[in-house]
């Protein structure tokens, strides 16, 4: 019978990284379990490739990394797979030497999943890799040469945060008030692949704004990337546009940082006319930002498509290739979780240290 994982694959290619592998992570046992009562066991070089059969690069500082790995990890043992996480922490030119030796003589991988920094960049790299026999996975950001993709809808993201906030300027503000934006720096020392996430997101967030909520207008824009640098910047941005009452953020954590700016900008007695929100990009990055939709009075609603959804994806498409299925896409589905959601006990739970 042949075998399933290695049937794409030359018997010269399926030699070559069989060897590869072995160099570069000793003797390998048969991790790409049979799947099914009909397959049968990898043989030696079958099973060697598919110990390091699938790779993802990252980047392993950008949160949440560990929560992603465990969560990755206990779904590839689901499915009988092994996983090699790149550890590129030092931005796009850590990813492209990572991707480079993947992409190399001595990768071993048979199917790559990746999150550009810079997805020109890395794009030549992914063509290297399509036209060696390697499938690509993007995630997050698409590439114009890749197999399949695992992402999240930025505009309907962005859609569905204008939908929440419309709803609250409707019901609590009368319909008309007037909002900041928070976008991601362009010249942050520490770059966030995702970030290319917000433009589109933010188109999206106006025209969805313009046509639900028309007495809401854009004060102006503020940037900022974390919690902290949110906070110190809405407070700036306060001091020009004291009448903002509804902050509309690119991410997660930076909505975080601009509920407490809008409480320290307001009295008490105003915290039920505000409004913070923001998007997981792509993912929530810690179980902090859930405890603050739970605590926090001005966070209003964080949109994000659940971890363990876009765990198993980044497995489960790669396997699927793994296993010469016809490629897909997968786009993890979106909640609107408000602090009273009933998926915030479920979405917490994904994370090591939620509740």
């Amino acid at each position: 019978m042949t075998d399933p994982a290695a049937s794409s694959l030359t018997r010269r290619t399926l030699l070559r990284r069989a060897g590869a592998a072995t160099l570069l992570a000793g003797p390998l046992p048969a991790l790409l379990a049979a799947c099914g009562g009909g397959d049968t066991p990898l043989g030696p070089h079958a099973s060697a490739v598919a110990g390091r059969a699938i790779g993802i690069d990252y980047a392993s500082f950008y949160l949440p990394i560990e929560d992603v790995q465990r969560l990755v990890l206990a779904r590839a043992r689901t499915r009988g797979a092994r996983v090699t996480f790149s550890s590129d922490a030092s931005g796009s030119s850590a990813q492209l030497a990572n991707l480079t030796d993947w992409t190399g003589e001595r990768g071993g991988f048979r199917v790559l999943v990746i999150a550009p920094f810079d997805a020109s960049a890395v794009d030549p790299l992914a063509a290297r890799a399509i036209s060696g026999g390697i499938d690509v996975v993007s995630y997050g950001v698409p590439l114009s040469h890749q197999t399949a993709a695992v992402a999240t809808d930025a505009a309907a993201s962005g859609q569905a945060l204008a939908r929440d906030a419309a709803s609250f300027v409707t019901g609590t503000l009368g319909g008309a008030g007037r909002a900041l934006i928070v976008r991601p720096p362009t010249d942050s020392q520490a770059p966030d692949q995702f970030a290319a996430r917000a433009a589109p997101s933010e188109r999206a967030l106006r025209a969805e704004l313009a046509q639900r909520a028309p007495g809401l207008k854009i004060a102006g824009t503020a940037t900022a990337q974390s919690s902290a640098d949110a906070e110190t910047a809405v407070q700036a941005a306060l001091l020009q546009f004291p009448s903002v009452s509804v902050v509309l953020c690119w991410n997660d954590t930076t909505a975080v940082g601009a509920a407490r700016a809008l409480r320290s900008a307001h009295p008490r007695s105003a915290w039920p006319r505000l409004y913070a929100g923001g998007q997981g990009a792509p993912a929530i990055a810690s179980a902090a930002t859930i405890t603050a939709l739970r605590d926090d009075p001005a966070l209003r609603c964080i949109v994000a498509p659940r971890l363990r959804d876009i765990a198993n994806a980044l497995v489960d498409v790669p396997y699927s290739l793994l296993r010469n299925a016809q490629p897909h896409d997968v786009n993890p589905p979106l909640a609107a979780l408000t602090p009273r959601s009933p998926q915030l006990a479920a979405f917490a739970s994904d994370y090591a240290n939620g509740s």
